[in-house]
């Protein structure tokens, strides 16, 4: 599944019917899950609800009043093509829909100073054994999406030494957390047993 900045949830020049003061960033979201969802290929109601329970492990599953509104919001727009296929009314993404989908990744393709504002806040929201839960289960999070794509995109990526560029920037990533993980821990352990 994608990483969705709060940024392109609320901006009303992407997506104009999200409107914050409404509660309608589920709306928001949906539109954008949505529209990566049919990049992939053609997409149905029931479809999208499947998918989305799957990916969150049944945290959430969202209603067709949910749905249908946003498919119509898309296809109204011009950014799905309704049409009938396979017994079902099926959307597929137009041209006008994968350019919003680029503008959206190119603005966004590095982690946006709003992403990192609101996680902050998102933290600070939380006690210590919610945070320690938290980082926890994004890393695990995270393990599990690695493993599921490297082969995807090993398989899929024309420029083999761009892989391995990306394969050695991601192991010393990894290996500045454990230098960190190490060095608290030894801190921990060194409060811990009162040597400091």
């Amino acid at each position: 599944m994608c990483y969705i900045d709060i940024d392109i949830v609320i901006s009303n020049k992407v997506i104009p019917l999200v409107d914050p003061e409404k509660r309608s960033w589920n709306k928001g979201i949906m539109f954008f899950i949505i529209l990566t969802m049919a990049t992939k290929g053609p997409i149905y109601g029931n479809q999208i609800s499947n998918m989305i329970s799957e990916e969150t492990r049944g945290a959430w599953r969202p209603s067709a009043g949910s749905v249908y509104p946003a498919l119509e919001g898309l296809s109204s727009r011009g950014l799905l093509e309704r049409y009938e296929g396979d017994g079902k009314v099926m959307y597929r993404i137009t041209e006008k829909g994968l350019s919003l989908i680029e503008k959206i990744k190119k603005k966004h393709f590095e982690f946006s100073p709003i992403s990192r504002f609101m996680g902050r806040i998102w933290m600070e929201t939380m006690m210590p054994q919610e945070r320690m839960r938290f980082i926890l289960n994004s890393a695990k999070q995270v393990n599990e999406s690695l493993a599921e794509n490297l082969k995807e995109i090993r398989e899929g990526i024309v420029n083999k030494r761009e892989y391995e560029i990306f394969l050695a920037s991601y192991e010393l990533e990894l290996e500045r957390t454990m230098k960190i993980l190490k060095d608290e821990r030894k801190e921990f352990l060194m409060i811990k047993e009162g040597a400091i």
